[in-house]
């Protein structure tokens, strides 16, 4: 079979130069868009400070089974530190500690959001009714009651997310640490039950401390 008999070559194929200049443009702008995103939303945490606490009442039974009662009002802000970038606060709650021992019920906060460098503030009303103390933490806190002055954590727990626009991250939680310093008084420990005998309100001012983590 000579030359003249071979099947004829199929054509090439090709994409023209524009149609490639314009994936690559699109791929170029969209990867840049990208990492700025990327680089605005790099999780910065925002600033919790634990403003006042007003403490209505503080009743402890003195001796085992040791037993907690208290209600109070904690005032709480959040500062967004960023510049660019807003924040949406979900299914938060505010819970007091003693020795890492729960005291109060938990309290959801409404969801909030909130514009970069913008402050907002919470006052919650904590309640706890006849919260159990530990043996160990039981007598710790009789001394403090004779001290006169009981360090309260008042705790945050949540979830967060950031926004750019109209672009919005994944969930993050959040964790807080507020200590809280409130001064009772002369309290009788003496007696089976040892009372707060007043309203006490205390300005605080004190930062706390946040974490954020995926």
């Amino acid at each position: 079979m000579g030359d003249d008999d071979k099947a004829p070559a199929a054509p090439g194929f090709s994409i023209p130069n524009p149609v490639i200049y314009s994936v690559l443009g699109f791929l170029g702008v969209f990867g840049l868009t990208v990492l700025t995103i990327f680089l605005s939303l790099r999780p910065s945490k925002p600033s919790f400070t634990i403003q006042d606490i007003t403490v209505s009442s503080f009743n402890v039974s003195t001796s085992q089974p040791y037993r907690l009662s208290t209600n109070m009002q904690v005032t709480i802000s959040s500062r967004n530190t960023m510049s660019r970038v807003a924040i949406i606060y979900g299914e938060m709650e505010l819970y007091a500690t003693y020795r890492n021992e729960q005291i109060t019920f938990r309290y959801s906060l409404p969801v909030t959001y909130q514009e970069h460098n913008e402050f907002v503030v919470w006052s919650p009303y904590l309640e706890g009714h006849v919260a159990a103390i530990s043996p160990i933490s039981g007598p710790v806190l009789m001394q403090d009651l004779n001290y006169g002055a009981v360090l309260v954590i008042i705790k945050i727990e949540g979830r967060l997310k950031f926004r750019v626009g109209a672009w919005t991250s994944v969930y993050y939680r959040l964790y807080g640490h507020c200590p809280a310093m409130i001064q009772l008084g002369d309290m009788d420990t003496k007696k089976d039950f040892a009372v707060s005998a007043k309203e006490f309100k205390f300005l605080l001012v004190q930062n706390c401390q946040v974490e954020i983590a995926r």
